[in-house]
């Protein structure tokens, strides 16, 4: 009577057992991948940017009819960058790994059953129960939660520097594109005109009143201007390549951009005071930072792994002569031949590593400000000086034309004098094209401009893949 009791409270147990752990299990469903290009059409683009943790970007209202400003097309590569959606993923597992990390480890059941054989002496079917609790976790527990959780912030801030730099990046092709309009914009008047002048001069050389070298030289300078032109035209479709790819938008999308803004010389300023800063300030300083505190958890962890693991035991169990017995078991892990020295070893010179990556990513960082505020002057001593000479190149070059139509100056010395104005021009166009560019790496590398944070820039989070923040 008692051993089938017994064996139902085993079966019982067992089955309890086998219902508890079906009901814990995660289910399984398949996910296909994608068969088809998931183009995006300018409709589609997400223009939503209340939740971006970047006050100039979250304040835009987007007309995607309208043309785009910098800042919209910036707001929009941070919305809708595909590249960026992946890496968002990023936070997904470190969460997980979190997660992970704070679970304790389950406890092992264990059961036996022992049936006589022909031996005289056994009164009943001997069976053990056995429960089992692997305490050695919970000495490490702490520090690998607190490893979990610097890894994810590390993680999250540096999705978020991705999302700067996107959005940087945005801001580049946007600068690009709007002045090789402006470049092309100055190059088609002067191909216009030069277009004008060789009709003439070959009317001129017809009705022999005029060499026909003359026409010639007008060719000339016709096909350089032209060649130029088609350079840009080529530069123009990498560019509008680039800003597809971050828009997500079809190859080829056409794209209506508005002119570059104005920057602020006190904002140059400004830049320039955050350069004792930058480690509170940019998202890759303070996710080398958050890795660095990762792993000082992890090197603690390693530390409090060398001591002795416990894990202990409670036991039921009944023998063949029907004797009931229950106790409890302890298993002593001892730490003599290998300690955790290895992995401490392993992950001290990994806190060292991560010491100095830190160290020299700061130094490179305020060397490329440096830089940057040195060829931001340059430029703006170089555009002062350019505006300064652009009057008198112009009024000589009006001068040459005329003294040309009186016979007064050869041919090449007017032409000479029309190529020094337009080069003149296109040197304006394209300094205030590189105060553009390096602005906006200004503003990226001292988190100011699109970037400048709200109160606690450290406390940010990235974007999900519904827009949202985590």
């Amino acid at each position: 009577m008692k051993t089938s009791t017994t064996a139902r409270l085993m079966r019982g147990a067992t089955v309890l057992s086998l219902c508890g752990l079906l009901l814990a299990c995660a289910s399984y469903a398949p996910k296909p991948l994608p068969t088809q290009t998931p183009w995006n059409d300018r409709t589609d683009l997400r223009v939503d940017a209340r939740d971006i943790e970047l006050p100039v970007l979250a304040a835009q209202h987007i007309d995607l009819n309208a043309p785009w400003t910098m800042q919209a097309v910036a707001t929009l590569a941070v919305l809708n960058d595909p590249r960026l959606k992946a890496t968002r993923d990023q936070a997904g597992v470190a969460r997980a790994q979190a997660f992970a990390a704070g679970l304790l480890p389950d406890p092992k059941f264990s059961a036996s059953r022992d049936i006589p054989q022909g031996q005289s002496g056994a009164t009943s079917t001997a069976y053990s129960l056995g429960l089992h609790f692997d305490l050695g976790s919970l000495i490490t527990r702490h520090a690998a939660v607190a490893a979990a959780r610097a890894n994810l912030r590390q993680v999250n801030l540096h999705i978020l520097w991705q999302e700067w730099q996107t959005a940087a990046a945005a801001e580049m092709d946007y600068i690009a594109l709007v002045g090789l309009r402006n470049r092309d914009a100055l190059l088609g008047t002067e191909r216009d005109a030069t277009l004008v002048r060789l009709q003439r001069d070959r009317a001129a050389a017809g009705a022999g009143t005029q060499p026909r070298t003359v026409a010639d030289a007008d060719l000339v300078e016709l096909q350089a201007l032209q060649q130029k032109l088609a350079t840009d035209a080529r530069q123009h479709e990498s560019h509008v390549a680039e800003l597809d790819g971050l828009l997500g938008l079809r190859p080829g999308s056409p794209l209506r951009l508005a002119d570059l803004p104005r920057f602020d010389q006190e904002a140059v300023k400004g830049a320039a005071a955050a350069l004792s800063r930058l480690s509170s300030i940019r998202p890759d300083l303070m996710a080398l930072k958050a890795g660095y505190a990762s792993q000082e958890h992890k090197l603690r962890e390693s530390v409090l792994a060398q001591f002795p693991s416990v894990g202990v035991a409670v036991l039921r169990a009944r023998d063949t002569s029907s004797v009931n017995t229950v106790g409890f078991g302890i298993t002593l892990s001892l730490p003599i031949l290998n300690g955790s020295r290895g992995e401490i070893a392993v992950q001290s010179a990994t806190r060292q590593a991560l010491y100095d990556a830190y160290a020299l990513r700061l130094r490179e960082a305020r060397a490329e400000v440096a830089h940057l505020l040195a060829d931001l002057d340059l430029l703006q001593r170089r555009r002062i000086a350019l505006e300064a000479t652009l009057p008198s190149l112009r009024d000589a070059a009006r001068e040459a034309e005329a003294a040309l139509q009186r016979g007064g100056i050869t041919l090449l010395q007017a032409q000479a004098q029309r190529h020094t104005l337009l080069e003149q021009r296109l040197a304006l166009q394209a300094n205030a094209q590189q105060i553009a560019e390096q602005t906006v790496a200004l503003q990226l590398l001292t988190g100011h401009g699109v970037f400048a944070p709200t109160a606690k820039p450290q406390i940010r989070t990235p974007l999900n893949h519904n827009g949202r923040h985590d």
